[in-house]
């Protein structure tokens, strides 16, 4: 079931982003649909040890990207790479996995069944290397080429200063492709690497209407948006109820809630990622007019 077949270089199906790069692979092996050479990808990609806040803003993304009719395409990595896929798949999206190893092989095993789905999804598992080709510690980095070289941007969530995500946005810059980062707490070790990118020149991706902005599609995201809180629970409900129409500090509002502060933020941060909450300048919060 889902045969790999080879696409050669200016083939019909090959990705046309691809034939600009200087290093382009000269072939492609495929497992699914790959989609038309007009299809607008986007790939997202971050930590494998993304905390709950990266995990969360990442599927946001990927959902909001994929109702707007935006391919996701990522590692299928762990972390933020398969929280993409699945939430594209949550949304009836397609999905692409660039792979490190053969398109034969599920790496991690435990992604096995997160492939049959992109497969059965309408999806696409796609790699360079021979059907069978177990993965190498040069073989991620190399693929990550692949995974700029086929999308119009790309966003980082989390990343560590050595999180091959980077290397992945490094590709992008070599490439003309937009990068994008999303902000977190600069406290966390997982902002270091977005941080990094901003001061090189990344937008910010604070929600998907800053990606549709950066590839053309400004305007096409309008999903309404509930500022009753309702279908809130656990830490969100909590801190949604203590914020008003005045700003608080984080720190004030952790007090309130009874939460830690670094909970606090990473989840008000999570709460004006869905627009139900505005941020000043400082980590001030109010409730979302």
């Amino acid at each position: 079931m889902y045969p790999a077949r080879t696409i050669l270089r200016g083939e019909n199906g090959w990705p046309l982003r691809l034939s600009t790069l200087s290093d382009a692979p000269e072939r492609l092996r495929v497992r699914g649909e790959l989609g038309p050479p007009a299809e607008r990808r986007v790939a997202i990609v971050g930590s494998r040890q993304a905390d709950p806040y990266g995990i969360e803003l990442t599927r946001q993304l990927a959902r909001d990207l994929t109702r707007a009719g935006v391919c996701i395409v990522s590692g299928g990595a762990e972390g933020v790479d398969a929280a993409a896929h699945r939430a594209a798949l949550e949304a009836e999206g397609r999905t692409v996995a660039v792979l490190g190893t053969g398109v034969d092989v599920a790496y991690p095993a435990a992604h096995r069944a997160l492939f049959d789905q992109i497969l059965a999804s309408g999806g696409a598992l796609v790699s360079e290397y021979d059907d069978g080709a177990p993965g190498a510690r040069w073989t991620f980095p190399r693929r990550n080429r692949i995974v700029s070289g086929i999308c119009e941007a790309v966003v980082v969530v989390r990343a560590g200063e050595k999180s091959g995500a980077l290397i992945t946005a490094d590709w992008a810059r070599r490439q003309g492709t937009p990068v994008l980062a999303v902000p977190g707490d600069v406290r966390e070790e997982g902002s270091a690497g977005p941080i990094a990118l901003l001061r090189l020149g990344a937008k910010v991706a604070a929600s998907a209407s800053d990606v549709l902005e950066a590839i053309g599609m400004a305007g096409q995201l309008s999903l309404p948006v509930d500022l009753s809180g309702q279908g809130l629970s656990g830490d969100e409900a909590t801190l949604f109820g203590v914020l008003g129409r005045v700003p608080r500090h984080a720190d004030e509002v952790a007090r309130a809630a009874g939460v830690a502060p670094a909970v606090a933020l990473s989840t008000l941060l999570i709460l004006e990622l869905r627009g139900l909450c505005e941020q000043r300048a400082g980590h001030y919060f109010l409730r979302r007019r």
